[in-house]
Formats: C-alpha cells, structure tokens, sequence
C-alpha cells in the first residue's frame, strides 16, 4: 500500500503546478502587474478619495471574487463585481478613508478568487492625508442630471495653519464644468473659501468623473485635488445596457429581461434587431417604466459564428430609436446517427 499512497501523493503535487500557472496566467491577462498599484498623492481631510481596479475576463470561464481584505484600516475595499462572466469586466473599489486617517498612509488589499482556478491578487494603494485642509462634503458630486439642463454644486475648504495662506486658483479638465471660488472668512491661522462648480447644459449624455486642481501660495504642496463627479442622463435608460447570450443555437428562443425607464411617460412602439426576431408582450400602456420580458431567437447563420447584432427600442418620448447591443455565437446541434450493421 505504501507504494501505492506515495505514487498518489506524487502525483497531487504533479497536478497543482499546471492549475497554478493557469491562475497566474489568468491574473497577468486580466489586471497587468502595472496597475495593480495606485497613488492617490497629495488629498485633504474628508476628501471622497477612491480608486477602481478593473478586472477584465478574457477567459471563456466566469470568475468569482470571493473575499477581499485589507492590510490597513485606511483603506475600505469593496468588491463591485462577484461574479465577473466571460468576455465581461468587473471591478474593486479601493476607498481613502481620509475622513479618520491623516498623514502618509498605505495597504495591500489581498482579493481571494476561487472559480475558475483558486489565486489570490494583491492590489496596493498609498498616499498621504493632509489634516490642515478640510472639505465638507468630501467631493463635488452633481449626482443624476437630465441631458440639456445645467446644475451647479458647492463645498467648503477650511485650512488652519499659516496666517498667509490662500486659494488662488482651480484648473478644471472638463470643458463642460466651470469652477470659481470665494473667500468668506479669515482669522488668525484659520481661512475658509466657498468652491461652486457648474455644470453646463451642454454637456454630453455619459458619467462624469474627473478631478479638480486647487493651487494655493503653499511652497510645500501647491496642489490639492477634489474629485468631480456626475451623470448626464440621456431622456430613456435601459437596463441591460447590452446583452451577451453565449452559445445559443439557431431558431432557438433565448428569454430575457430588459427595463426601460425614462423621465416622463411614455410608451414602447416597437423592439428589432437584424439577425434575431424579438418577441414580446406588447401594450399600449403609457408610464415611465417599462419591464419587459422578451425572447431573442437567432436567425443568424452557423457559419456566421460570432455574431454581433443590435436591438432597436423604439419609443414615443424620443425620435431617435435606442441601440442595444446584442452578442451570441451560433452552435449546431450535435445529431446522434445510429449505424444499424445488416
């Protein structure tokens, strides 16, 4: 028997290497080494300070993230996306906690995977929290905004330290967001301004995310930054924004859900695509979301294989119909043929 445990135990310790370099090589494919690692420099007390690692699956398996812990109580991490399947993206939201921490802080967030292959990735964040400037709120964040309205938002930058110290202007990437800012109060070592961003009526249909320079007369660190944010929202939302059906078979019917809501009430006229046919219950039902249940069915050719294709929601509220795009690879069925010998 000893002969026969060891020929098995031998042959266990073979099998893992080839599992482990596959996870490995999953890993580098999926986040390279170089941005595993992020640097959210210089930021102040309170400030909305987060980071995103994306993940992005080039396998045709799914992933599982099923832990994540962090090295340090500086930095909260949070996995966005627990199952992250073939072909798509996920994420994990690294967050500053500036609000309770100050000075030169940093952790390695650890992320457990277990499907399809076990590994763990160790991502890594620094920076260093300043305590003499203080934002409330942490962030300019617009929140949701209705394309072709404007909107403005304001915070507070309170600094205590040098008697001197002042705000003298803030650079601003973003062509649709101008920024001004105003001082309100002095005294002794202490200097607060009022900070409003507004953004323009014109800016496009898309989320917003960009990040504000503060220059100060500081020889030591003449840049502060605040994080922007915001969402222009385009008059009808959908949700899935795409749908990937995987193998799917020709004429077979595939169900699926879509919602589709939108500012007023309005109604559905009609849902088509190219290369499938798109069924579902119609109605003349007008309000403001729409739950749908629909069938795709194929009518690709197999010879086609990949098939990119493109549902059209057509709706009342607006003229231009809705693209959502639709991906599926055309399989046969295998057909069993008996061989009767005579």
């Amino acid at each position: 028997m000893r002969p026969f445990v060891f020929a098995c135990l031998a042959c266990a310790a073979t099998s893992a290497i080839p599992l482990f370099a596959t996870a490995q090589d999953w890993l580098s494919k999926a986040i390279p080494a170089a941005t595993r690692t992020h640097d959210f420099g210089t930021v102040a007390r309170a400030a909305k300070t987060e980071h995103r690692f994306t993940l992005t699956n080039n396998s045709d398996k799914d992933i599982h993230l099923r832990s994540v812990r962090a090295s340090c109580g500086c930095t909260t991490p949070i996995i966005e996306t627990e199952w992250i399947r073939a072909g798509e993206t996920g994420s994990v939201l690294a967050r500053f906690n500036t609000g309770t921490f100050t000075g030169s802080k940093s952790a390695t967030l650890t992320v457990s995977i277990d499907q399809p292959h076990f590994a763990e990735l160790q991502l890594n964040v620094r920076g260093y929290i300043r305590s003499d400037i203080v934002l409330n709120p942490g962030e300019i964040n617009f929140g949701e905004v209705p394309v072709g309205e404007a909107k403005s938002a304001e915070i507070t930058l309170d600094y205590a330290g040098r008697s001197d110290w002042q705000l003298v202007d803030i650079q601003c990437p973003s062509e649709f967001v101008a920024v001004k800012f105003e001082e309100f109060s002095r005294s002794g070592g202490r200097v607060s301004y009022k900070i409003q961003a507004d953004l323009a009526d014109t800016a496009g249909i898309g989320n917003l995310q960009s990040q504000l320079a503060l220059r100060t007369n500081d020889r030591n660190l003449t840049t502060v930054p605040i994080r922007i944010l915001g969402s222009v929202q385009a008059p009808i939302q959908v949700s899935p924004q795409s749908f990937s059906l995987g193998n799917v078979e020709p004429n077979e019917p595939v169900a699926q859900r879509l919602v589709v809501k939108g500012k007023a009430d309005f109604r559905i006229l009609d849902l088509r695509a190219k290369k499938s046919n798109i069924t579902y219950a119609k109605t003349d039902a007008q309000k403001s979301a729409h739950l749908l249940n629909i069938s795709i069915v194929p009518t690709a050719q197999p010879s086609d294989g990949e098939v990119l294709d493109e549902i059209e929601l057509v709706t009342d509220l607006i003229e231009e119909p809705i693209r959502i795009p639709l991906r599926y690879k055309q399989v046969t069925k295998n057909v069993a043929i008996n061989v009767v010998a005579n």
